[in-house]
């Protein structure tokens, strides 16, 4: 799955949700999935395989923990984004979102009039980063930071 050399690729959230279970002990988790060109990024990273979330917690259902940590992971995606770009986690652990648990990760870099995903990879802080044939994606910013400002938990 590859993006388009233009700010062509679309992106928007999805719901995203992780069954509870007790054996073995798993916490139910609401998220978001990305959702590029109507393709998942969860299925296309095979997170479901880590038995991973999305780092971004669906409001709607987990206001308290959307409010504690999707305002650092919404800036890292939007307004915090360098010219250079910088690594961030999409997909985490759900029981920690800790990276050494293992993470989804991609590059997200500001562009002209727009901002990139790319070098999407599998990390877990110790092992060499394994690299997934993702992307590049270009997404207009202002249909962008839209998108995001969903996962806001007012």
């Amino acid at each position: 799955m590859n993006g388009s050399a233009a700010l062509s690729d679309q992106i928007r959230l999805a719901a995203l949700h992780r069954i509870e279970s007790t054996n073995p002990q798993k916490l139910e988790r609401h998220s978001f999935d990305f959702i590029v060109n109507g393709v998942s990024l969860f299925e296309a990273t095979r997170a479901a395989e880590y038995d991973m979330c999305g780092s971004l917690s669906n409001p709607q259902f987990e206001r308290e923990i959307a409010r504690r940590v999707n305002g650092e992971t919404a800036a890292l995606l939007t307004s915090d984004v360098p010219t250079g770009g910088h690594r961030v986690a999409l997909f985490v652990c759900p029981e920690c979102g800790d990276v050494a648990c293992g993470a989804i990760t991609a590059r997200v870099s500001r562009t002209d009039g727009g901002v990139q995903w790319s070098d999407f990879a599998y990390e877990n802080g110790f092992d060499p980063a394994s690299t997934l044939d993702l992307g590049p994606f270009q997404f207009d910013w202002a249909a962008y930071l839209n998108e995001m400002g969903r996962a806001k938990a007012d």
